[in-house]
């Protein structure tokens, strides 16, 4: 699974680094995992699905910070 995250952030580093609107897609990440985490369902099956919420929220949140 680790591989395919870091794929994730990898192309997310590579599309959007510069980009002016990395703050929104980090928000957007934010709140899509928040809503995920708020459903009512199996512990297991919530977590698979936030997973790879987090590791695009927290790619676009570095992008956020470096470029500040």
């Amino acid at each position: 699974m680790y591989m395919i995250y870091q794929q994730y952030t990898t192309a997310i580093k590579n599309a959007y680094t510069g980009e002016q609107d990395v703050a929104q897609h980090a928000e957007t990440a934010r709140l899509c995992r928040e809503w995920l985490d708020s459903l009512r369902i199996e512990v297991e099956l919530r977590n698979a699905l936030i997973e790879p919420i987090r590791v695009l929220e927290e790619a676009f949140q570095d992008l956020v910070v470096s470029s500040e």
